[in-house]
């Protein structure tokens, strides 16, 4: 089966693969990782499963064979797992109200940024679903794979479907990733979306950097797709001098995630990171950024 390993671009001689797919992501993959208890979440499975079918779409023409497969596939999957909550991933298939949900002053203080920014008044877009069918719009569930909104994050936050404030901070994201990436840069909601990542952004860093996604920083086990999704969204808004550094730091770190092949364009296989690694590029993306909208001030 074309999915159930990973692409091996090299013997099929397709030197774009690795240019066009930043996250490769397979089946195989998948079950070692579920089997290894590796997914904290059911959103965390599903992210994975969708990545499979959207790196086979990206990179094949629509109508070719493995284009079609990809699109078939996907729509099993989504109806399997339609009826499975999104929370902490267990043997019984994931529920709200988990042990290892969020809870006391953690649980509130998330609470509280999730009232903020819902208290915005550029945020009404963004507190319902998108009814795409009433907004005709019917290409939206095409673009947009994994919809989100701030009612729904705040439903699945007081059911205890999260288990670390980065797995919150993360569909958080998601709803301005959606709108940014479904609506065209310089529209109203685009740059609506924008300035609430912005707020965002600023309201969970400090509880990200006390928590580290579920405890203190050293106790973060496992890189998840958001994590990483996240940390090469934030990359691109990185200056060229930034970016620099942020290769002077992988190149010091872990040198195999470094694609020197082409010298003008060296690029950074985020999936090859080491924890230790990501988590120091993490930090120094997240400063440089920080440092950017100082000085924008």
């Amino acid at each position: 089966a074309p999915f159930a390993v990973r692409v091996d671009w090299k013997a099929l001689t397709l030197p774009l693969y690795p240019k066009m797919i930043k996250h490769p992501m397979d089946l195989g993959t998948i079950e070692k990782k579920l089997l290894a208890g590796r997914y904290s979440a059911v959103s965390d499975f599903a992210a994975d499963i969708s990545l499979v079918w959207d790196n086979a779409q990206t990179f094949n023409s629509d109508g070719s064979e493995i284009y079609d497969a990809a699109a078939q596939l996907r729509e099993l999957s989504d109806a399997q797992l339609s009826g499975v909550s999104p929370g902490p991933l267990s043997d019984g298939g994931g529920g709200g109200g988990a042990s290892g949900s969020l809870s006391g002053d953690e649980l509130g203080q998330c609470k509280a940024v999730l009232r903020e920014i819902k208290k915005k008044d550029i945020a009404d877009p963004f507190l319902t679903p998108v009814d795409w069918k009433a907004l005709g719009i019917p290409d939206y569930p095409t673009v947009v794979k994994r919809p989100m909104d701030l009612g729904t994050v705040s439903s699945q936050l007081e059911g205890g479907h999260y288990s670390s404030v980065r797995q919150l901070a993360a569909d958080v994201d998601l709803v301005w990733k959606n709108a940014m990436t479904y609506n065209i840069d310089g529209s109203w909601i685009y740059q609506s979306a924008s300035k609430l990542k912005a707020f965002a952004d600023a309201k969970f860093s400090p509880l990200l950097s006390t928590s580290g996604g579920g405890g203190a920083e050293g106790e973060v086990t496992e890189l998840t797709f958001e994590m990483k999704a996240q940390l090469n969204q934030n990359a691109n808004l990185l200056s060229s001098k930034d970016l620099y550094g942020m290769v002077g730091i992988v190149e010091e770190s872990c040198k195999k995630a470094l694609d020197a092949t082409n010298p003008s364009e060296v690029e950074i296989d985020i999936d090859t990171l080491d924890l230790a690694t990501f988590l120091k590029v993490e930090r120094y993306v997240q400063d440089c950024l920080a440092r950017q909208k100082k000085k924008s001030k």
